[in-house]
């Protein structure tokens, strides 16, 4: 017989419980069976009342955490099963997005830290079945702390990437060691990482006036600025990240260097074009 569990949340910790299952391709059941297996020697360490509006929500204790459930309420003296499921989501669902997800691709990353520390080569395979084989040299977060990466070389395509670890499927460690590459150029994206690898690359662009305070406001992504003339940016910044960044500006944008990357835009800016000189539809 299942165990059902009944816990009362706050809409606020509902949202990032929700956001979660999204972003990670996890199930309820999957998620909260998660945090109660990790957490549960936690509970004693936050005690959160909730807040504003409330929603219940139920699971089902999976059949391993079912096994040793009551004795494991009585060891630790816990009456209210349902305060303290509460505690430990509330615990799981404040932590920084990073961690949650550090948190829930906990296998992948303790391989790719081994992979680090032994210098071996490794195999990842994509939720899109794809597969890479890397040197893995660090393990990065995006500015704003929203998301994970795996810097690495990747070896058939003898090039430098980043990866971001929610779209890792699964890891296998090989025996195999690695030679550590440009030592410089490895300080250097561990010391200001950008998951995009814009060290050393150049951007020009001119901006009008709503784009310079487009500039000022985007925050996401926003290239760093090495020099500017006039209305003309010059910024580190790679192709990927520009065209992410810049895609929100239209024609307050006018890429002017490089030229491949000048030529996506154009390309880009005259099928958008296209579409709306269609006739209307009625």
């Amino acid at each position: 017989m299942e165990k059902k569990i009944r816990i009362t949340l706050s809409k606020k910790i509902l949202e990032i419980l929700e956001s979660d299952m999204d972003e990670f391709l996890i199930k309820k059941n999957t998620l909260l069976n998660l945090i109660y297996e990790k957490l549960k020697t936690e509970f004693s360490k936050i005690k959160i009342k909730s807040d504003g509006d409330t929603q219940v929500i139920q699971f089902n204790l999976k059949k391993k955490n079912k096994e040793n459930y009551y004795f494991f309420l009585e060891e630790n003296n816990i009456q209210n099963e349902s305060e303290f499921f509460r505690d430990i989501i509330t615990y799981y669902a404040l932590m920084r997005k990073k961690e949650r997800e550090a948190f829930l691709f906990e296998r992948e990353v303790e391989l790719l830290k081994i992979g680090i520390k032994e210098r071996r080569v490794e195999k990842i395979i994509f939720n899109d079945k794809n597969e890479v084989e890397i040197e893995p040299y660090y393990l990065g977060c995006s500015k704003l702390e929203l998301a994970n990466y795996i810097f690495c070389y990747n070896i058939k395509e003898n090039s430098w990437k980043n990866y971001k670890l929610k779209y890792i499927n699964n890891i296998y460690l090989t025996k195999e060691n690695f030679k550590v590459r440009d030592k410089k150029f490895i300080e250097s994206v561990k010391k200001e990482f950008d998951p995009f690898l814009s060290k050393g690359k150049i951007v020009k662009v001119r901006l009008s006036n709503s784009g310079e305070k487009l500039f000022k406001e985007i925050r996401v992504n926003r290239p760093k600025l090495l020099e500017k003339i006039d209305s003309i940016y010059v910024l580190e910044c790679s192709e990927e990240k520009a065209k992410r960044y810049f895609s929100y500006f239209l024609d307050d944008a006018e890429i002017l260097e490089p030229i491949s990357l000048r030529s996506w835009f154009e390309k880009r800016l005259e099928k958008a074009l296209n579409k709306y000189k269609k006739i209307p539809l009625t």
